[in-house]
């Protein structure tokens, strides 16, 4: 996928800079040090006491309240994986003691980017929902419309995953095989891409509404591809990121921009690095 600019030439130089891993991670402020692809390990939450505790407990069963019907077979884990990344999000251990922590970007209020050319983008699925916590340690749950999925895409440039609901695409061009969005679809669909579109990106500013939990995809990924722009009938995916990731969005009760930026986000081919 191209971005296609949609705003007159003259501004195009003062209105470019899209939200970028970089910039995310200074506002998260994480400093994460990212290996390999699977999520650590958490400790035991017996480990934890006092206020720690309670909260551990208290993200872990609004998740499991979540997560036991969109992801039952795995629900408990998910749930666990949640809450310790929602403690991590609030809280800092001192020596054996988890304390609230001293700074911490709070979600709404942060400072704002504007989703100006995100680069190449690469057609990951339609993305079905998508969970974060907010700046009160509560899951939020978004949801599309089953039939009217908006497109999941992967800019290798910013290290981010974006959605444009309402976004047209133009028609199909042949593709430059040797480009790096061509070789990075390859890495994951398997296959070459049949088509280059033009990508119609909403002039926007997103700002940080929490912290990203986890997505839910249809891809047509690592067989042939799907005719259905919906997908309909290809694989569902629910993927759960790691610490550091934001959820940044437009403002509206059903935005025109979002996107998941921050921690160890990377495109790997067996999925999203965590």
């Amino acid at each position: 996928m191209r971005w296609r600019p949609s705003y007159p030439r003259q501004y195009r130089v003062a209105v470019t800079r899209a939200l970028s891993h970089e910039e995310a991670e200074r506002v998260m402020g994480t400093g994460l040090s990212c290996r390999g692809i699977h999520l650590p390990k958490d400790p035991s939450p017996r480990t934890l006491s006092g206020v720690a505790a309670r909260f551990w407990d208290s993200a872990y069963r609004s998740a499991l309240s979540y997560y036991g019907e969109a992801d039952a077979e795995g629900a408990d884990a998910t749930a666990k994986k949640t809450a310790w990344k929602t403690l991590r999000s609030f809280f800092v251990k001192r020596g054996r003691q988890w304390v609230l922590r001293p700074s911490l970007p709070v979600p709404g209020t942060g400072p704002v980017s504007f989703i100006g050319n995100p680069g190449d983008l690469d057609q990951l699925g339609v993305c079905l929902e998508y969970t974060f916590v907010d700046g009160n340690a509560v899951l939020q749950i978004r949801r599309f419309p089953d039939d009217d999925p908006p497109y999941l895409y992967w800019s290798h440039q910013f290290k981010t995953c974006y959605v444009f609901p309402g976004a047209e695409r133009g028609e199909c061009m042949p593709p430059d095989l040797k480009s790096i969005g061509a070789k990075i679809f390859k890495i994951w669909t398997q296959r070459n891409p049949e088509c280059v579109r033009m990508v119609d990106v909403p002039e926007v500013d997103v700002s940080l509404d929490g912290f990203f939990d986890t997505v839910v995809y249809r891809s047509d990924k690592w067989h042939d591809p799907n005719p259905d722009d919906r997908m309909i009938g290809s694989q569902e995916y629910i993927h759960q990121v790691g610490d550091g990731v934001g959820t940044w969005q437009a403002a509206g009760q059903v935005p025109p921009a979002m996107a998941f930026c921050g921690g160890c986000m990377e495109l790997h081919g067996r999925g999203l690095i965590h």
